[in-house]
């Protein structure tokens, strides 16, 4: 090899400063590679062959393998099949691997190539094509992992996207995100189910220190058994459990350097609620049937429908995680209690249908928009955009009708004191349902002296429904001074 070369422009971020791991039984050419990669800005560890390599693999990881292939012991091939067909423990099977080769061994490049390396260089280039094509298969490296990430967070996203409100209730909230999302301090986000409390989580990434970084999320309430949660969160080491054929990096490690949200943390046994405990006050993670700690730095934000401190007090939710995870709670209103931003949130939603099914911009009749907002909600957020999506599939025209609001079948509004109506009873002889209807409607006129609007917000119907049903059964009161 030639003298040392300058440091060659390179892209900033994780390629520059990768830690390699170096298998070559030449001690004389790894000191050399080893000095040149390092003045590149690389961090290097040697091993002098494949066994020797494995060994520091499960002590430590590292971004990238560059490895001989004639090699004492255990040779590179071997050393590749174990690494990336096999699963060996401890050992992170997607890290890229880089052949080096001697010329005419081109051959055994190949077979390199097809047992998972990545790339294959001659020992005998020069130094500047070596650290080039490193950065190269570390780049891809990076975009394949981003890529996987993206892929895994498209799948389980909702569609919506933004915390759409302009209630006061809501511009609170935004105010404690801008607040919170700067610094890396924990964040409790409770609320009902469907009210959103993923989007407060999102928004506090991408406002946050750890933007760049990835978004995991983990529904607790959907892996119950402690050693499926565990897997999932945790990872696992080839051979944990029957079907662990490889070694598998867990939620927190994919998290690092990014966000990890827990999302309904109430449903984890008190076994894996610990577990936690433990990963939140050591930041370190060990792979379910592994002994080795591995260190995640990643920003924690949990979520959960529950009352957590009525769940400690009751033994069921651990005190000491409570306190923990309860450094900045964030708290979600129902529905119910933000009428004001349903229009919002309706037309947000309608537009976003309209594009998916091709459809023109929506619009909300007055009567429509009317029964959406008295609607109780009990699903939220998410039932509302359920609701929405029904309804844009339906619409014939660019217009949403109170009618086929109606159809969807809404819970109603009641105000508070009021109890729902007794089940009606139809008799063997059968009613008459156009007298039943008339004398509903005279009944409602009646208790409230009369007055149609009232009597129709009695009846839970518009008051243009009500005009209709005077006049089709022709009632008259001298209290109304036109009539038609």
């Amino acid at each position: 090899m030639a003298a040392s070369i300058a440091n060659p422009s390179s892209p900033t971020g994780a390629v520059t400063s990768a830690h390699i791991l170096l298998v070559e039984d030449d001690k004389v050419f790894a000191d050399r590679l080893r000095r040149n990669l390092e003045f590149t800005g690389f961090q290097v560890t040697t091993a002098s062959n494949g066994a020797d390599a494995l060994q520091k693999l499960r002590g430590q990881s590292c971004d990238l393998i560059v490895t001989d292939v004639k090699m004492p012991e255990m040779d590179g091939i071997e050393f590749i099949r174990k690494v990336k067909q096999e699963g060996a423990e401890g050992v992170d099977p997607d890290i890229p691997v880089v052949v080096l080769t001697s010329v005419g061994s081109v051959e055994t490049a190949v077979e390199a190539m097809k047992l998972g390396a990545s790339d294959y260089i001659a020992k005998e280039a020069d130094r500047q094509e070596i650290v080039l094509r490193i950065r190269k298969v570390l780049e891809q490296s990076e975009i394949v992992q981003e890529n996987r990430t993206l892929r895994d967070q498209l799948e389980r996203r909702d569609e919506f996207r933004g915390l759409v409100g302009e209630s006061e209730v809501m511009r609170r909230i935004k105010e404690e995100i801008e607040q919170v999302a700067p610094t890396m301090a924990t964040v409790l986000i409770t609320g009902e189910t469907g009210v959103g409390k993923e989007l407060v989580a999102r928004a506090i990434h991408r406002n946050g220190a750890n933007a760049k970084g990835p978004f995991v999320d983990v529904n607790c309430a959907a892996l119950p058994d402690d050693n499926m949660f565990q897997s999932e969160v945790f990872g696992h080491e080839r051979g944990a459990f029957t079907d662990a054929h490889y070694m598998r990096k867990g939620r927190f490690e994919m998290a690092n350097r990014g966000t990890l949200f827990l999302d309904e943390i109430a449903e984890l046994s008190r076994d894996s609620q610990g577990k936690i405990l433990k990963a939140l006050e050591q930041q370190t993670v060990t792979r379910l049937g592994g002994t080795r700690p591995v260190k995640v730095e990643c920003r924690f934000v949990f979520a959960t429908n529950k009352d957590l401190l009525q769940e400690s007090q009751a033994g069921r939710f651990r005190e000491d995680l409570y306190y923990r995870i309860n450094v900045i709670p964030i708290h979600m209103p129902p529905l119910r209690e933000r009428r004001s931003d349903i229009p919002l949130l309706a037309k947000f939603f309608a537009n976003q249908f309209a594009s998916k099914y091709s459809k023109p911009d929506m619009f909300f009749e007055e009567g429509a928009m009317m029964l959406l907002r008295d609607a109780t909600w009990p699903g939220n957020i998410r039932e509302l955009r359920n609701v929405i999506e029904r309804l844009v599939i339906r619409a014939r025209t660019d217009v949403i009708t109170r009618v086929q609001v109606e159809q969807v079948g809404l819970a109603r509004h009641l105000p508070s004191g009021t109890a729902a109506a007794a089940p009606i009873v139809i008799p063997e002889s059968g009613v008459d349902l156009e007298q039943v209807e008339k004398d509903l409607v005279i009944q409602a006129l009646e208790k409230t002296g009369w007055n149609q609007k009232e009597a129709a917000a009695l009846l839970n119907i518009s008051v243009d429904r009500m005009n209709s049903r005077v006049r089709k059964f022709g009632l008259r009161h001298p209290a109304w001074r036109v009539h038609r």
